[in-house]
């Protein structure tokens, strides 16, 4: 059982002074202070000192213990403060609420100063009336100061609300207010639902919205969401208004197919995400061959913008789809071809190599399927940056191409394909591969403004070429065709990279992450490494070198550990020789290992010429030799040089 302390004791009531003992303070007649219980000057005969005003009040400070009380109270306000900021954080209160409890224990020090004046020592007396005036007359004060302040703040943020959301691409914090309304004239096509009895049909499905959103693509004065950001929805539980708010678009078209023997229907509605209200609907119900798809494709597109236009009045410049005809009668060719394209979309090792088999069917069934060539030629020539196949798989690939080529002139894809067969080409044809590809690359978009893969490619070149404003228009035009085209975002991040301008790049780098895009670059884990990010730098070194993950720790430590001597770079050198991925990222290893004699820059995706992070490596003789390799300079002495380069005489140049 617990003690109870008397109250005598710490803890309790401080024992009672007799007053003849407890010292006052007493005016004198002249303002002179004295100690009643002292001696005074009558008392020693001696003449009382003069005391200042200012030692006065002083003393009275002193007694009433102000400055005690000032100090306690402003510890108080700070702990009280500090506590209201981590629960404003945490609680989401606004900036207004904690900006009027800082001003409400600003006021509060006037306030104790007073009290502790007159009540400081032992409250002698209750506060008077002259006291609470002057306490009312401060707070009125801070009060209409603390609305005069409030009510400018909301001034300024209504201010801000009406301006909009502004911002600059070096990444300045916007301005945050409503988004504007998307234009009237614009639609994504949602990925149709497959209805079928077995549910293998997604690619069908997937194939009859890509090629209706290909049609409305092309409709003069209607803006079409790209494929990849639309199709991103496929299994979202978002309304209609939510995601078209995402895609900026006014529109949604969803719709379901179901394939049944020898039928098939197509439903497709129109949605007003404005509204939410359906405006147009309609089931199709056809005997299944290519020429019945083409028809419903073509019809369900005429329904839209008829719609559209009929709905919007003079607000719709828009103008009809030009109807198609089938490119294939043959049905089973048609549906292989959707399906090597579903496979190609979504690309991986195996993917890749399914696709060219599947497609490789289509081609035998029709020979004249000109999409279909085309398709096989991107899948056998992409081959080679995967590390799939050989030259034999690649050279068919080229063949593919140019058969397609011939047999439909107006293959987007097509062209772009044969750019990167000519880009690869440069090191055994110089310059004029170089020329080829950006010919090549300017009719697939001449043929296709929206092929966002040809603005991406020809950036690549440019990156490859040093001319990186060139290379940052094309790419940012790839993102605004398709916003949610995560590679052309990574490799716009390289070329901020290269440029030297590593804020941006990282921010884009990082945008890609946020959005889900694993495939990392080990040109970047340099950057990281330089401003201090050691898991950064180490978590893209891992990603790049999954395949060869014994690459990882010796070049972790090659960019962060200061004792990394020659010998633990030749033992890094052995593993690098035994690698199993040589083509994409050995050179960027060899860099980082600053083994620049053993670079062979046999591809250009990265171009690691470029690479800045290394003064060393910039004035190396193995990089001009890279840049030599792909005739750079050739290119340079008739099209101009980049601006970080420059000509030296008759045969020689340097770069920064």
């Amino acid at each position: 059982m617990s003690e109870v302390a008397p109250e005598s004791q710490e803890g309790g009531q401080p024992p009672s002074v007799p007053a003849a003992v407890e010292p006052t303070l007493a005016a004198t007649n002249d303002g002179a202070l004295r100690d009643s219980a002292g001696p005074g000057p009558a008392a020693t005969g001696a003449a009382a000192p003069a005391v200042t005003p200012i030692r006065i009040v002083w003393e009275r400070i002193k007694r009433h213990k102000v400055v005690q009380w000032t100090l306690a109270y402003l510890a108080l306000a700070y702990t009280l403060l500090h506590s209201a900021e981590m629960l404003g954080s945490s609680l989401g209160w606004s900036h207004g609420l904690l900006r009027l409890f800082t001003l409400l224990l600003i006021l509060g020090v006037p306030v104790v100063i007073i009290v502790s004046w007159y009540h400081g020592a032992r409250g002698q007396r209750a506060v008077s009336g002259m006291e609470l005036m002057i306490i009312a007359v401060l707070l009125a004060i801070g009060g209409t100061f603390l609305w005069r302040d409030s009510k400018t703040e909301h001034a300024a943020e209504g201010a801000a609300s009406a301006a909009g959301k502004r911002g600059t691409e070096s990444g300045a914090q916007k301005v945050a207010t409503a988004a504007p309304a998307p234009p009237a004239a614009s639609i994504a096509v949602l990925a149709f639902s497959d209805l079928s009895a077995e549910g293998n049909q997604g690619y069908f499905s997937d194939g009859i919205a890509e090629e209706i959103l290909n049609v409305l693509a092309h409709v003069n004065g209607l803006k079409v969401a790209s494929r990849t950001s639309s199709f991103q929805f496929r299994k979202s539980d978002l309304g209609a208004p939510a995601i078209a708010q995402k895609l900026g678009v006014r529109h949604i078209l969803e719709g379901s197919v179901r394939r049944a023997g020898d039928t098939v229907r197509i439903t497709a509605q129109l949605i007003d995400a404005s509204t939410d209200q359906h405006e147009w609907s309609q089931s199709f119900d056809r005997p299944l061959n290519t020429a019945n798809l083409f028809a419903i494709q073509d019809e369900i597109a005429k329904n839209i913008v008829d719609h559209l236009a009929a709905t919007m009045g003079s607000a719709a410049d828009v103008v009809g789809p030009v109807a198609r005809k089938a490119d294939t009668a043959n049905e089973d060719a048609y549906d292989l071809y959707l399906k090597g394209r579903s496979l190609f979309i979504a690309r991986t090792r195996e993917n890749l190599a399914e696709a060219a088999r599947i497609l490789n069917l289509a081609v035998a069934k029709d020979p004249k399927f000109a999409r279909a060539r085309e398709m096989l030629g991107a899948v056998l020539v992409t081959w080679k940056a995967w590390g799939v196949g050989g030259e034999s798989d690649h050279q068919a690939g080229v063949d593919a191409v140019e058969t397609a080529l011939r047999l439909d002139p107006n293959l987007s894809l097509a062209y772009a394909v044969r750019a990167e067969v000519q880009a690869d080409m440069v090191p055994s044809r110089g310059a004029v591969g170089w020329e080829d590809a950006s010919e090549s690359l300017s009719l697939a978009i001449e043929h296709d403004g929206t092929n966002a893969t040809a603005f991406a490619w020809r950036a690549m070149n440019s990156v490859a070429l040093g001319y990186f404003d060139l290379a940052i228009q094309d790419y940012q035009r790839c993102l605004d065709i398709d916003p949610a085209y995560e590679l052309c975002r990574w490799h716009l991040a390289i070329a901020y990279l290269y440029l030297g301008r590593t804020n941006d790049a990282l921010r884009f780098y990082e945008m890609g992450l946020e959005n889900g895009y694993t495939l990392q670059q080990a040109v970047f884990a340099p950057a990281a490494a330089a401003r201090g990010d050691r898991l950064g730098a180490l978590s893209i070194l891992a990603a790049a070198y999954q395949a060869d993950p014994q690459l990882v720790r010796p070049l972790f430590r090659a960019l962060t550990d200061p004792t990394f001597g020659d010998h633990d770079r030749q033992d890094a050198l052995a593993l690098v020789n035994g690698a199993k991925n040589r083509r994409n990222f050995i050179p960027t290893a060899l860099w980082i290992l600053k083994a620049y004699d053993k670079i062979v820059a046999d591809n250009y995706d990265p171009p690691i010429w470029w690479a800045r992070d290394d003064v060393a490596w910039l004035k190396s003789q193995s990089r001009k030799q890279a840049m030599q390799h792909w005739h750079l300079p050739e290119y340079w002495r008739k099209h101009g040089f980049p601006p970080q380069c420059r000509v030296i005489g008759e045969s020689d140049f340097e770069c920064r």
